[in-house]
């Protein structure tokens, strides 16, 4: 790993994580709109993960005329959860805030998040809602990842003190929320604590791309506090290349990329992490959803890879059984599976 740094002498209010991986048509507006967040003191820390298009080079340019230091540093491709944790580990910042590179921070992201740590020290994680727009049209997808079809997602029903702006979830629910249903608590629109950081790390092994969804589980049962402003913070581009599993279209090679490693990084969740039985039980319920619908019915059976696709509901019915529309759904693709290739083999016959 190499580092290349302009360190201040003073210690930044916020450090700001930004990874890259062959990401460089994005870097001048991630630049842009890190510039235009008005903080006290902040830094950028980008992590080039084993880039090939010349994205150190162009960093190097902008960093001259940042307003902000930057801090680079350069190692072998580990993911993005592993960039994500050398950046943790170079910060100096009280507060660390991640920039995903092909989104876009409004000016207010960091003004306001910070002034809610600022002034809630029991808060430890804030973030804020996305829209969603298509990169190439332009085109607005969602106005807010807090609203489905206008109304408030689950979360927002979590008990809650309300100050100012800041909804402070106080409820002791919330780990089960984030199984169930979502908090939407992305990293690119979050500032967390340093302190989270000094307990927990993102687990980078296994690759998980939606590794912030098992994570935010971790910190709620750690006892860390979440908080959230009910405004639009960032611009989230869908794309071919998103790294989520919120992308349209997504093709079997990048479902079996994003949910393969989400499954495993719930089976570890529920072996260092005392759940509830409640907890326990959604866990295992939400493994056998994204296996049987996620991966296997519009992943391998869309795909017509249907002895594959069986295998996958027979593992997503062990972890629940108890899903009626899933064995339904199991019977009558065992049975067309069966019926397919002998039918295929009585016409060969004639």
């Amino acid at each position: 790993m190499t580092a290349s740094t302009a360190q201040p002498v003073d210690t930044p209010l916020v450090s700001v994580v930004l990874p890259i991986y062959n990401r460089r048509r994005f870097l001048p507006s991630a630049f842009d709109a890190i510039g235009a967040q008005e903080v006290r003191s902040l830094e950028i820390v980008v992590v080039d993960d084993g880039s090939t298009d010349g994205s150190a080079d162009l960093v190097q340019e902008l960093a001259q005329s940042c307003r902000w230091p930057v801090v680079f540093l350069q190692q072998e491709n580990q993911g993005a959860y592993g960039a994500r944790n050398t950046g943790v580990r170079a910060c100096r910042g009280e507060y660390i805030s991640f920039y995903d590179s092909d989104d876009v921070w409004l000016p207010q992201h960091l003004p306001t998040c910070v002034a809610a740590l600022d002034h809630n020290p029991d808060v430890d994680w804030v973030y804020a809602a996305c829209e969603l727009v298509d990169l190439e049209s332009g085109r607005l997808l969602e106005p807010s990842s807090f609203y489905e079809a206008g109304r408030p997602r689950p979360f927002m029903n979590l008990r809650h003190d309300t100050r100012g702006t800041l909804r402070v979830i106080t409820d002791g629910g919330v780990a089960l929320c984030q199984i169930e249903h979502g908090l939407f608590c992305g990293l690119q629109n979050s500032v967390l604590r340093r302190r989270v950081f000094e307990r927990l790390s993102f687990e980078a092994a296994t690759r998980n791309e939606a590794e912030d969804q098992v994570f935010a589980i971790r910190a709620a049962k750690a006892g860390f506090r979440l908080a959230y402003v009910d405004d639009v913070h960032v611009r989230y581009h869908v794309h071919a290349e998103n790294s989520s599993g919120t992308s349209q279209g997504m093709s079997l090679a990048k479902r079996r990329r994003v949910y393969e490693p989400l499954v495993a990084g719930y089976e570890r969740l529920e072996r260092e992490v005392t759940l509830s039985p409640v907890e326990h039980r959604a866990l295992r319920k939400r493994i056998g959803h994204d296996l049987f619908w996620h991966l296997g019915y519009n992943g391998y059976w869309a795909a017509g890879e249907r002895a594959d696709a069986l295998k996958v509901f027979k593992r997503a019915l062990l972890w629940w059984p108890w899903d009626l529309p899933q064995l339904k759904t199991f019977v009558l693709a065992a049975v067309r599976a069966t019926i397919a290739p002998a039918s295929a083999a009585h016409h060969a016959g004639h």
